[in-house]
C-alpha cells in the first residue's frame, strides 16, 4: 500500500472516530471542577459548590490545586465529619490537576489533610443514577429540534464521508 493511500486511510479512520464521538455526545459524562473557578483551597464552601451539581455515575470530579501544599484523599463519612486524614480509602494526589472518576451509585467524600480539612477543604458528593432521557419535544411549526438537528448534520457528516471515500480513496 502506498504512502499516500495510508494517509487517507487513517484520515478516513479518523473521520468515522470522530463521527462516532458526536453521535455519542449525549451519554458522554461530564467533568466538574471541584470548587468552580476557585478550585481545590482552603476558605471555599464546598458544600455551597455540590449543592448547585449533579453528580451521576460515570461523571468525573477535577480538582485543581498546588500539590506542594495540599493533596485530595477519599476517606469515609467518619472520617470526613471528623476531618480525620488517617486511614483514608485513596489518595488522589497526582500532581495538583486529579480526576476521579465516579464509578458507584453512593456517596463519596473527599479532603485535604495536614489541617486543611478544617479550613473547609472537604467536599461530599452524591453519586445517583443517569435521569432516562426525555422525550423529543414535537416539532411546532416546521423548526427543527436540537436532537433533528444533530441527526441531520450526523447524516450530512456520513454521507461526506461516504462521497470522500468513493470520489478521493478509489482512485
Amino acid at each position: 500500500m502506498g504512502v499516500e493511500k495510508k494517509f487517507f486511510v487513517k484520515f478516513e479512520l479518523m473521520l468515522m472516530a470522530i463521527l462516532m464521538m458526536v453521535s455519542m455526545e449525549s451519554s458522554m459524562a461530564a467533568l466538574h471542577r471541584v470548587g468552580g473557578k476557585l478550585g481545590w483551597n482552603p476558605n471555599v464552601n464546598y458544600s455551597e459548590w455540590s449543592d448547585h451539581e449533579r453528580f451521576y455515575v460515570g461523571d468525573w470530579l477535577l480538582f485543581n490545586f498546588d500539590k506542594r501544599y495540599f493533596n485530595v484523599l477519599e476517606v469515609n463519612e467518619t472520617s470526613y465529619d471528623n476531618c480525620n486524614d488517617q486511614g483514608f480509602i485513596k489518595n488522589i494526589t497526582r500532581g495538583g490537576r486529579d480526576v476521579v472518576e465516579l464509578t458507584q451509585l453512593r456517596p463519596y467524600y473527599f479532603l485535604s489533610s495536614g489541617g486543611y480539612c478544617y479550613h473547609g477543604m472537604k467536599v461530599a458528593v452524591n453519586v445517583e443514577m443517569l435521569p432516562p432521557a426525555p422525550e423529543p419535544a414535537p416539532v411546532k411549526n416546521g423548526s427543527l429540534t436540537s436532537d433533528a438537528v444533530r441527526l441531520k448534520i450526523f447524516h450530512y457528516m456520513i454521507s461526506f464521508a461516504v462521497a470522500y471515500y468513493y470520489l478521493v480513496l478509489q482512485f
